[in-house]
């Protein structure tokens, strides 16, 4: 484990931001410099490094946060990398600014979370892609706004539509939220099993389950593609293995998770988007993930990993 830490001061309810990563310095360097710059900072910086990487050190050395640094052997996925940070974290905040290494964290955004905490356990922002519409909505608990919110295109839409009062959710993405030490005492932490994708949304499920769970209409917060450029996008092996990761990890959330709620209306949905946009020598994919998470089985389970074995040969 190496660890790297700068003397800071303490407010009454310290925060630690937890920040998952892998591969992506310069994404790290943005989100740190973006955390640095605002007008409320964390009192605690823990990053997760999912590829034990020297630059992921360098930067943690050349930030003027407390930073923490766990390098992790191997590439267990998101989920346990926040587990990890968080348990690391655990006696030193009231409060973890749960993090993905590709958000962009601007100057109020920790401070306007902070304030709506005062009355929720866990506070969400939207999340923006890089044209500045939503990049994926939450599920509100009122039924009357789960239509409602579909109608936005933008943030702003959501704004005028909902309004800036917090609005309680049944599951949201977990890029960027904000969760309090108590809720994850109720709650528990992530879980380690989903291998990628699907784990934070299982999360905030259990969230809103314990707790009252929020996202905020006029909190804004960017999730945006890899800064390098078109060589470092995902190959077509990669995003199939994604996007199947997605299929199991839903699936199983549908069939057998009690927290879940009305998800199975948009099961059938992803698995469409597979199909139209796969060819048709990789549907028997979808099936197998699909059966895996039928079983019981997230995508870390046997089933998800013999699928990958298939796909890299």
């Amino acid at each position: 484990m190496l660890t790297y830490e700068n003397a800071m001061p303490q407010h009454s309810e310290p925060v630690a931001a937890v920040i998952a990563t892998y591969r992506r310095p310069a994404e790290l360097q943005r989100l740190l410099s973006g955390l640095a710059a605002g007008s409320v900072q964390p009192d605690l910086v823990m990053i997760i490094d999912n590829a034990a990487s020297p630059e992921t050190a360098a930067l943690a050395q050349a930030s003027e946060l407390n930073v923490r640094i766990i390098s992790l052997p191997s590439n267990p996925g998101p989920g346990a990398a926040w587990k990890c940070g968080m348990e690391h974290a655990w006696e030193a905040a009231e409060w973890f600014f749960v993090l993905d290494d590709d958000v962009v964290i601007g100057p109020r955004v920790l401070e306007q979370l902070l304030a709506a905490g005062r009355h929720a356990d866990v506070v969400a922002p939207l999340l923006s892609d890089s044209e500045g519409n939503v990049w994926a909505f939450p599920e509100p608990a009122n039924p009357a706004l789960r239509s409602r919110i579909r109608e936005a295109r933008t943030p702003a839409d959501c704004l005028r539509l909902l309004g800036p009062e917090p609005h309680e959710f049944c599951w949201c993405t977990g890029a960027c939220m904000l969760v309090s030490r108590r809720a994850v005492e109720k709650a528990g932490f992530h879980r380690t099993d989903f291998h990628m994708l699907g784990e934070d949304l299982e999360f905030s499920m259990r969230l809103s389950t314990y707790v009252r769970s929020v996202f905020l209409c006029d909190v804004d917060v960017p999730h945006l593609p890899p800064i390098a450029g078109a060589e470092s996008r995902p190959s077509e092996l990669s995003h199939r293995r994604k996007f199947l990761s997605l299929l199991q990890n839903l699936t199983y959330l549908t069939l057998h998770s009690p927290h879940s709620r009305h998800l199975w209306r948009y099961l059938p949905g992803n698995f469409r988007r597979y199909f139209r946009t796969m060819p048709l020598k990789y549907w028997w994919e979808a099936l197998w993930a699909g059966l895996g998470g039928a079983a019981g089985q997230p995508a870390g389970g046997t089933l998800g990993r013999r699928l990958r074995q298939r796909l890299a040969k």
